[in-house]
């Protein structure tokens, strides 16, 4: 039996596929349609066909940052696509049903487009949506022998995470771009009145009438708020993980990856907000204390990294969602735009899902 559970009998390997790529494939794909289609309100009848952007001339004037963003929304979905059909379809044929797969979605999208007030059909959008998942059907077809079945990747999750640890790797993926957003407080995920309605926000406002919090007790607030997000995310990920000595090194590794995205990407999303205002003295030292106890944290028993981890939780949402809104910047907030359309809507909408998502894994196995 190889170390990935593929079988070897008279020198064969049998190669198999990759559940976890074929469970991101469909989430990535349902975010996509989300992002095509919010608002999901105001539907009118404009009387013009449904596919008449197809014919459509080319635009006058065309953003590139535009284009670039409808790519790389459509390379991962390429990528992952390629993968889900590994190793039942391969090569040319993976990469030809792919586009044409990916091609039909966003042909559909665009169709549907046009009954959105707030959307415009285009023929370039289709062009560079095809672009893009051509491109990460390509990726996906030169890596995908060395990342699943009996390749490096596959050995890797293997030797670091139990079989059952495929909820909690892609939770743990989704929390990095969920940092991607405006937030009144670094890794302060759990705004329910996002998506809730302002009846959600009733219990800030209250708190807000009764207390001003001071600059020195936001700066605490936040510390408190980045440490329990860090605590929490790293439970998740490594109430999953195998007794592998160097595990420890989880914690920091994911802090990493999103620090990186969000100071990448943030820009791009939020152009209106300087790119460095997310780093305050509270998100820093909320950063270092919470990854001092993730790290420690590490080597107990799973049983006491799911409790660790609801409680994380929970501190999280209380200090996001019952903490006095910072009334600077939320008029900040209110002014910004985004510069990749309505990915921003998508992030925050995931964002308020996330933790409850997250709450409800490690419950789930906690009581179980």
């Amino acid at each position: 039996m190889s170390p990935d559970g593929s079988s070897a009998a008279s020198g064969q390997v049998v190669r198999h596929g990759a559940p976890l790529a074929r469970l991101a494939s469909f989430i990535v794909v349902l975010l996509v349609v989300y992002a095509s289609l919010y608002p999901f309100t105001g539907w009118v009848d404009v009387g013009v066909p449904a596919f008449a952007y197809l014919r459509a001339p080319w635009p006058q004037y065309w953003v590139g940052s535009e284009i670039i963003a409808n790519v790389a929304a459509y390379l991962p979905v390429g990528a992952l696509f390629v993968w889900a059909l590994y190793p039942a379809c391969r090569g040319l044929v993976a990469v030809a049903a792919t586009v044409v797969f990916c091609a039909a979605l966003s042909g559909m999208l665009e169709a549907l487009q046009t009954y959105l007030p707030n959307r415009i059909a285009s023929n370039v959008d289709l062009a560079a949506n095809v672009a893009g998942a051509l491109l990460g059907a390509l990726v996906g077809t030169a890596t995908a022998s060395r990342l699943i079945g009996d390749g490096a990747l596959a050995r890797w999750r293997h030797r670091w995470f139990a079989p059952e640890a495929g909820s909690a790797l892609i939770l743990a993926a989704l929390w990095i771009f969920m940092q991607i957003p405006r937030q009144p407080m670094l890794f302060g995920t759990g705004e329910l009145w996002l998506l809730l309605g302002d009846w959600a926000a009733l219990p800030s406002e209250f708190m807000g009438e009764l207390w001003s919090p001071t600059p020195g007790q936001r700066i605490i607030a936040e510390q408190f708020c980045t440490g329990a997000a860090v605590v929490a995310v790293s439970m998740l990920l490594l109430h999953v993980a195998r007794p592998v000595p160097a595990r420890g090194i989880l914690p920091a590794a994911l802090v990493m990856c999103a620090i990186l995205v969000k100071a990448a990407l943030q820009p791009l999303a939020v152009p209106a907000q300087a790119p460095g205002a997310w780093i305050t003295v509270g998100s820093v030292i909320g950063v270092a204390g919470g990854l001092v106890l993730a790290t420690g944290f590490a080597y107990l028993k799973p049983s006491w990294q799911r409790s660790l981890g609801i409680a994380a939780l929970c501190v999280q949402l209380g200090i996001v969602n019952l903490f006095p809104s910072d009334q600077y910047f939320d008029t900040t907030a209110s002014m910004a735009r985004t510069g990749w359309l309505h990915l921003e809507s998508l992030t925050l909408g995931l964002s308020v899902i996330w933790p409850l998502a997250a709450l409800f894994s490690l419950a789930r196995r906690r009581f179980a």
